[in-house]
């Protein structure tokens, strides 16, 4: 598992852990995320998982792939008046995630609790809304 930074209050990301948990429909990636508090809302895991998928990448799945991230890491201090809005606790990235039915889970830890699930990304959507705004290149650009 990738360990990754950390919200928690409000607008803060919470700290999380990322999985590939295979592929969906075409655009769409399965991610298992974990988040590191008490009291997880569905808003922190699509959060967490978007937050991921963006900036960190997930390992593989059962199939060994591995899920690169859409930016460097260095994407989010660039473009932090963007990102600070789009990952906020309401913000657009609970557009790109929804959350697969019946996949919930907490896990006692030495640290606490984690609680966790399956969340759903809309790559696709979610790299075009991204391209719009400068934090990723286009994937025809460079070429």
């Amino acid at each position: 598992m990738l360990s990754l930074v950390a919200f928690a209050k409000g607008n803060e990301m919470p700290q999380y852990d990322i999985t590939g948990a295979g592929s969906g429909n075409e655009g769409m990636l399965l991610v298992k995320v974990f988040v590191y508090s008490k009291k997880v809302t569905d808003q922190d895991l699509k959060r967490a998982a978007v937050h991921g998928v963006v900036f960190r990448g997930c390992s593989g799945n059962n199939s060994g792939a591995k899920q690169p991230a859409m930016a460097p890491a260095e994407s989010e201090a660039s473009h932090s008046e963007f990102c600070n809005g789009f990952f906020a606790a309401q913000g657009e990235c609970q557009n790109y995630a929804s959350i697969i039915a019946g996949s919930y889970e907490r896990v006692k830890t030495s640290k606490g609790v984690k609680s966790g699930a399956i969340v759903q990304v809309d790559k696709k959507a979610l790299r075009k809304a991204l391209e719009k705004a400068g934090v990723v290149r286009s994937l025809s650009a460079g070429f």
